[in-house]
């Protein structure tokens, strides 16, 4: 007589079976779990590394100004008054102008904008010498993108170059640290991501 109660092969097979399907389903879970861990990991070092790190030392006196806003106003009014000369931040009109190469001063209104889609800004005193205006303006065409150099008057040194709350003066022309200042703050604006080719060479 058959004992009450004992497992046919089959049943056994199949608990077996789900045991192991159930052990499977939760090293894949875990192995998620770990996979996921490490790359919240690496993404939070990058963020604190790329917030952290010194500036090149071709960049030290690259000031970090307060940062005035984003608001839009109207470009016809007045100018608001910036903390910075040339600005890095604050109240703009509603359109930036083309990345490129000018000849003329970009307003300042207009320039703030493209500093809040990540653009880097050279401008120079216009009492620079063709030569140096010249290495300016080949610096800007070898960038190709998201950069305007142009002159302005006014400015407390020969040359500064601007990004969004950032300003570097210089007081000759220093290739090597403009590039600097370009590969470390281009893109890099609250609006980053949008396009600005070069379009303008009023200089070609």
């Amino acid at each position: 007589m058959a004992r009450t109660g004992a497992r046919k092969p089959s049943e056994r097979a199949a608990e077996e079976a789900a045991a192991r399907k159930a052990a499977a389903e939760q090293r894949l879970r875990n192995r998620r779990l770990l996979i996921g861990g490490v790359v919240s990991a690496v993404l939070i070092g990058a963020v604190v590394y790329f917030a952290t790190r010194p500036l090149p030392e071709a960049l030290a006196n690259v000031q970090t100004l307060p940062n005035l806003g984003q608001v839009h106003i109207d470009p016809n009014g007045p100018v608001p008054q910036y903390n910075s000369n040339p600005p890095t931040s604050g109240p703009h009109a509603p359109s930036p102008v083309p990345c490129g190469i000018y000849r003329q001063a970009v307003p300042d209104t207009a320039q703030v904008h493209d500093l809040e889609h990540g653009v880097v800004i050279v401008q120079y005193d216009p009492s620079l010498t063709d030569e140096e205006r010249d290495r300016l303006e080949a610096f800007g065409r070898d960038a190709g993108t998201h950069v305007i150099v142009a002159p302005r008057e006014g400015m407390d040194t020969p040359i500064a170059a601007t990004a969004w709350t950032k300003l570097m003066t210089l007081e000759t022309v220093d290739i090597a640290a403009i590039e600097g200042f370009y590969g470390q703050f281009a893109q890099f604006g609250p609006e980053r991501g949008v396009q600005c080719p070069m379009q303008v060479d009023e200089a070609a």
